[in-house]
């Protein structure tokens, strides 16, 4: 498998929509988090700093997932390294923010702040995970077995986003357990496609900027939004069981 069997206007376009996404996420999760911030009842310092530092983490994350994913960083002779290097650089920094969601009181009260429906809308763009099928299928860059069932669950879960996005705004009674739903089975995609890769001998982080997909914008960054968007969904139901009963009491 090599991206050169990609007409090169093919490949200019996909590695723009693949850099555009995730400079796209690291700016939305920062205007997100300084959205929540003002709402939230933390130190005016902390209000400001916080969508910095998440600006900031998600940026070198970004930057050293580009370094490492380009294969010319990496001799022939390190292609051991660079598969420990991946695993670190792609899944180290999603376990560090799920350390600090649980363990944080800024990175909880910023959670809790912030509305569901937008840690859900902002998963639209997994609708982007058609490039798997177009170009990179139909070229023969990837194959089948992994690139119709990453396709498939990505384009379903940023599909369905702003329809689930919608019935929590307008506290639909069905919404809490949709939204649930949509947040397990967009965690379930993004394991299956890693499998799937696997199984069929995707070479995915050979395929640069392909390689980004691993290393930042799908697993790691999707299954760390799902996970924060559980929390908050969990925070806001307890908030608001707790009203319905200080209201009938």
């Amino acid at each position: 498998m090599n991206v050169s069997l990609l007409p090169n206007p093919l490949l200019r376009a996909a590695a723009i929509v693949i850099f555009a996404v995730g400079i796209f996420k690291v700016a939305v999760h920062a205007v997100l988090t300084a959205l929540a911030a003002q709402r939230s009842a933390l130190h005016p310092r902390v209000r400001v700093m916080a969508p910095l530092f998440v600006g900031a983490f998600l940026a070198v994350w970004l930057g050293v997932a580009i370094a490492t994913g380009d294969g010319s960083n990496f001799p022939l002779s390190q292609n051991d390294l660079r598969r420990a290097i991946s695993l670190a650089v792609g899944f180290g920094p999603m376990l560090v923010a799920i350390a600090l969601l649980f363990s944080s009181k800024t990175m909880r009260a910023l959670n809790s702040a912030m509305p569901p429906a937008w840690l859900i809308r902002v998963q639209t763009y997994r609708m982007a995970g058609l490039l798997f099928l177009y170009p990179f299928l139909y070229h023969g860059v990837l194959p089948a077995g992994f690139a119709v069932p990453a396709a498939v669950g990505d384009f379903l879960t940023g599909l369905v986003a702003p329809l689930v996005g919608f019935a929590v705004a307008k506290r639909r009674g069905y919404a809490l357990a949709l939204a649930i739903a949509w947040n397990i089975f967009g965690i379930l995609d993004l394991i299956v496609a890693p499998i799937a890769a696997v199984l069929s001998g995707a070479q995915v982080l050979a395929l640069y900027p392909l390689a980004l997909v691993p290393l930042f914008v799908g697993p790691p960054l999707g299954i760390l939004t799902h996970v924060y968007s559980l929390r908050n969904l969990a925070t806001t139901a307890n908030a608001d069981r707790a009203g319905m009963n200080l209201g009938g009491s």
